[in-house]
C-alpha cells in the first residue's frame, strides 16, 4: 500500500509541478523533440532516486514492525501458555518504550525526511520542467495532426503507421484527437484499429478499456452519417459489459437511436495535391527531354581545379542541383550557429502561423567567416550580385514537418522591399539528409528532389522580364522519418541588370 502511494504522490507531483504550460512548441521541429527526449532522461533519473530513497524508508519500517510483530508473536505464545508475558518488568517497559519512544521518532523520521525528498525532488523536477519547458495538449494536437499528413501524402494505413509499435491505448488517443478536430473519416481508421488490439486483451480492467474504444467508434459512425453501424457498435459493447458498468452506454445508444444521421460534406482536395502526393512519394510521370549532369570548371574561376557536379532537374525553367558544395564541417558550424539563437515558428504570407507550414526556423545573417564564405560561394555559384540577398533562414522540420506548395515570389512588395525588387532565385542548402521523405517537389513541372546533405538546389522565381513565374510552384513534402534541415537564401532583382538582363517578354 505505502509503495502504491509514492507512485501515485509521484505523479500528482509531476502533474502539480512539472506540467506547467510550455513557453514554445516541440512537434514542428525534430530538434526540439530531441531536447524533449533529455528531458524525458531527467524525468526518469530523478523518479528512480526518489523512489529508492522511498524504498530505503519503507525497508527501516518494515525491518521495525517485523521486529514488533516478533514481538506480539512472543505474547501470543506465553498467553497460550497462561504466562503473564506482559507482567514481566522488562518486557513491559519495552512496549511503554516502544510506544513512547521508538514509534514517534520512526513517525518523526519518515516524515523529515520524507518532507526533504519531497522538496528535492520537486526542486528537481521543477527545475527540468521550467529549463527545457514541457509539451502541451497544443503539441499533442500538433503532432497527431503530422501523423494524419504522412498517412494522406504518402497513403499510408493506421496499421503501416502504427507497425505493431502502439498500444491500443496511443491509437485510442490518436483517433480521440482526430475525432474531436472534425476528422472524422481518419479518426475511424485509427478507432477501429484501437478496437481491433484491445478486443486481444483478456484480463480485469478490459472492458473499461473496450468502453472507451467503442464509444468513441459509434460516436464516429454518427458523424460520418453511417447510423445502423453506430446501433450495431453500441449493442455489441452493450452485450459484453456486466450490468453494473452498462449504464452509460444504454444511455449513449438510446441517444443514438433517437438521433437522425448527419450527412457530411466530403472536401474536395486541391488542384495541385494529386501530382503533390505522388511527386513526394518519388514517382515522376515519365515525360520526353533530355537532362544531363556534367562537371562545370568554366562558370568562375575557383571552379577550375575542382568543378561543381551539376545536374539539371528541368530545363526552362532552370532548377539545377549542384553537389557537395558544403563540407560536413561547414554544415555543422552553420547549424552551431543555428542553434546558439532561439528558433521560432515558421509563418507564412502575413505572419501566420498555420499548418499549411509546420517548421521551425532562424536567420543568420553573414558577419561570421562561415556565413561570408558561404555568402561568396553562392554569388559564383549562381553568378548574381550579392548586395541584395537575404539572410540565410535555417529551417528545421518536425513529426510530419511540410510547407504546401507556395511561390517565394513576393505577390505585392512590402515597402522594404521596393528598394531590392523581388525574388529573382531561390538557393536552398541542404543541410541534412533525410531517411525518408521531405522531398522537394514542383507539382507543375513533374520535378522532386532528394535531399542530399551538402548539395544546393536553385531555380528562378521571375522570369527575365521580372514577371512572377507561377510554373515554380514548389513545396516540401512531409518527413516521414529522420530531420529535415535547410538553408534558404534569396537573392533580390535590384542591381542584377548585367548578371541577369530583362526582357521585353513577360514569359521569357
Amino acid at each position: 500500500m505505502l509503495e502504491h502511494l509514492s507512485l501515485v504522490f509521484v505523479w500528482l507531483l509531476l502533474l502539480g509541478v512539472a506540467w506547467s504550460p510550455v513557453n514554445g512548441e516541440y512537434y514542428s521541429s525534430v530538434d526540439k523533440m530531441q531536447m524533449l527526449g533529455e528531458v524525458e532522461l531527467d524525468l526518469v533519473t530523478a523518479t528512480h532516486l526518489y523512489l529508492t530513497e522511498r524504498q530505503e524508508q519503507l525497508n527501516v519500517m518494515r525491518s521495525f514492525v517485523d521486529r514488533v510483530k516478533l514481538e506480539h508473536a512472543a505474547i501470543r505464545q506465553e498467553l497460550l501458555q497462561d504466562a503473564e508475558y506482559l507482567e514481566q518488568p522488562l518486557q513491559a517497559f519495552r512496549l511503554i518504550k516502544r510506544l513512547v519512544v521508538d514509534w514517534p521518532v520512526l513517525h518523526d523520521s519518515l516524515a523529515a525526511s520524507q518532507k526533504q525528498l519531497r522538496e528535492e525532488y520537486a526542486k528537481l523536477v521543477n527545475e527540468t520542467g521550467e529549463a527545457q519547458g514541457l509539451p502541451n495538449q497544443e503539441d499533442l494536437k500538433g503532432a497527431v495532426r503530422g501523423l494524419q499528413r504522412l498517412q494522406s501524402v504518402y497513403n499510408l494505413t493506421a496499421s503501416d503507421m502504427a507497425n505493431s509499435s502502439l498500444f491500443w491505448n496511443d491509437c485510442l488517443e490518436i483517433g480521440v484527437q482526430l475525432y474531436e478536430q472534425a476528422n472524422y473519416r481518419s479518426a475511424l481508421e485509427w478507432l477501429l484499429l484501437a478496437a481491433k488490439l484491445v478486443d486481444q486483451i483478456e484480463d480485469e480492467n478490459a472492458q473499461g478499456m473496450r468502453a472507451q474504444v467503442y464509444e468513441y467508434l459509434g460516436m464516429t459512425y454518427m458523424e460520418l452519417g453511417e447510423k445502423q453501424k453506430a446501433v450495431e457498435t453500441l449493442r455489441e459493447l452493450l452485450s459484453s459489459l456486466s450490468p453494473d458498468t452498462a449504464h452509460p452506454v444504454r444511455f449513449l445508444l438510446d441517444d443514438v437511436e433517437d438521433t437522425e444521421p448527419k450527412c457530411p460534406k466530403e472536401l474536395g482536395e486541391a488542384y495541385w495535391y494529386a501530382n503533390f502526393s505522388r511527386l513526394c512519394q518519388g514517382k515522376r510521370l515519365p515525360e520526353p527531354g533530355s537532362l544531363s549532369c556534367y562537371l562545370d570548371f568554366e562558370r568562375h574561376p575557383r571552379f577550375r581545379l575542382s568543378p561543381l557536379k551539376v545536374e539539371q532537374a528541368h530545363l526552362n525553367p532552370d532548377i539545377h542541383i549542384y553537389y557537395d558544395v558544403l563540407t560536413d564541417a561547414q554544415i555543422e558550424t552553420v547549424l552551431d550557429l543555428a542553434n546558439q539563437l532561439e528558433s521560432f515558428r515558421s509563418k507564412v504570407v502575413g505572419e501566420v502561423i498555420t499548418e499549411t507550414r509546420v517548421s521551425q526556423q532562424v536567420w543568420l545573417n553573414y558577419t561570421s567567416p562561415i556565413m561570408r564564405t558561404i555568402g561568396n560561394l553562392l554569388g559564383a555559384i549562381s553568378g548574381l550580385d550579392m548586395t541584395n540577398v537575404e539572410e540565410m533562414q535555417v529551417a528545421n522540420y518536425g513529426i510530419g514537418g511540410q510547407y504546401f506548395p507556395h511561390f517565394d515570389y513576393i505577390s505585392k512588395l512590402r515597402e522594404d522591399y521596393i528598394a531590392r525588387g523581388n525574388r529573382i532565385t531561390t538557393n536552398m542548402f541542404y543541410l541534412s539528409d533525410v531517411l525518408q521523405g521531405g522531398y522537394t517537389v514542383f507539382p507543375f513541372l513533374n520535378v522532386f528532389l532528394r535531399p542530399v546533405k551538402g548539395s544546393l538546389v536553385i531555380w528562378p522565381n521571375v522570369h527575365r522580364s521580372l514577371a512572377p513565374d507561377s510554373r515554380v510552384l514548389h513545396a516540401g513534402c512531409p518527413v516521414l522519418e529522420g530531420s529535415k534541415r535547410i538553408g534558404n537564401i534569396w537573392i533580390h532583382s535590384a542591381q542584377q541588370e548585367f548578371r541577369r538582363p530583362c526582357t521585353l517578354v513577360s514569359t521569357e
